[in-house]
């Protein structure tokens, strides 16, 4: 009896600390930030990304269309590491996406922003990510006109 006691001590411990390590490893495994499930590849920054409803996006769509900026020799189109982590968040979440698409948009007269959606068969509208348009666009507003790519 006397030995008992102890060992039903010990067991409990051991199992409240196996218990306690299962819950800490299920809730930061279900954390946005986590690792797990990963082989060392890193998570998209989501700073400056906003998930969207394709209403916004389409209100937006429509802002810039009365106020967009003409652009007469479409060379190329930049897009920032917004608009590139937006990607990446897209392709996680949805192995049928096959491509991207930006969008132009406008929340208001004044604030351009970028929308980026997966494309498929239709536009993948269920994940539309809002960001800003600085340092993207269309080529030769953004682009560097020097580059050995586009020098004549």
């Amino acid at each position: 009896m006397k030995n008992k006691i102890p060992m039903l001590i010990l067991t409990f411990v051991i199992g409240a600390v196996i218990g306690a390590a299962i819950v800490w490893m299920l809730f930061n495994c279900s954390s946005q930030n986590s690792r797990c499930g990963t082989t060392g590849s890193p998570v998209a920054d989501t700073t400056g990304i906003q998930l969207i409803s394709p209403k916004i996006a389409n209100n937006y769509f429509k802002t810039y269309l009365t106020n967009f900026e003409r652009v007469d020799t479409l060379k190329g189109f930049s897009i920032n590491a917004e608009q590139f982590n937006a990607m990446k968040i897209i392709a996680k979440a949805d192995s049928s996406v096959h491509g991207f698409r930006i969008y132009m948009g406008m929340k208001d007269s004044l604030t351009s922003v970028r929308m980026v959606v997966g494309t498929g068969s239709p536009d993948k509208t269920k994940s539309i990510y809002v960001t800003s348009d600085y340092n993207s666009g269309p080529c030769p507003h953004i682009c560097d006109n020097t580059s050995d790519i586009t020098s004549k």
